[in-house]
């Protein structure tokens, strides 16, 4: 006999709002780096040349910092139940944390705080997730979780 399709497995994604795409990226560190070495040429002509060691420092600790942004773009946290698991994904900087709850023994604190994260646990493991969502939407999805699981033993 066939599964019900009709049954919907509810699931959450969480994602970094991201600005910039690596091509907007890119083209507006180039521009940065062709106005800085202008001036820090012009500079360097008229005999100041320690401005162009600035330049150069200036525009490797901007380099740091948009290779941190790049790294960091595509983080997200998936809370999915299916199959009677709840399953919380994690991923930064491309390493991915997943940890599989059983829903009869899982218990879910609704967040307080504008501060406070989702916080999901069992006896044995717990995380926390809603770092990129607003504070109503965690405490939405946090409402929404304690709904759809049965109580936990006491």
């Amino acid at each position: 006999m066939p599964r019900d399709s009709s049954r919907e497995q509810p699931q959450w994604l969480f994602t970094r709002h991201r600005a910039l795409t690596t091509r907007q990226l890119l083209r507006a560190y180039g521009l940065l780096c062709l106005f800085s070495t202008a001036i820090a040429a012009a500079f360097a002509l008229r005999g100041l040349w320690y401005i162009p060691f600035f330049s150069f420092a200036e525009l490797s600790l901007v380099a740091v910092a948009l290779l941190y942004y790049r790294r960091h773009a595509h983080d997200y946290e998936h809370i999915a139940l299916r199959d009677g698991v709840l399953i919380v994904e994690q991923v930064s900087a491309g390493h991915c944390r997943r940890i599989s709850f059983s829903p009869w023994h899982t218990r879910i604190v609704v967040p307080q705080g504008s501060r406070q994260l989702i916080r999901i646990g069992d006896g044995a493991a717990q995380v926390e997730v809603g770092v990129f969502a607003t504070p109503e939407r965690r405490q939405q999805v946090a409402r929404e979780l304690c709904a759809l699981l049965p109580d936990p033993p006491p």
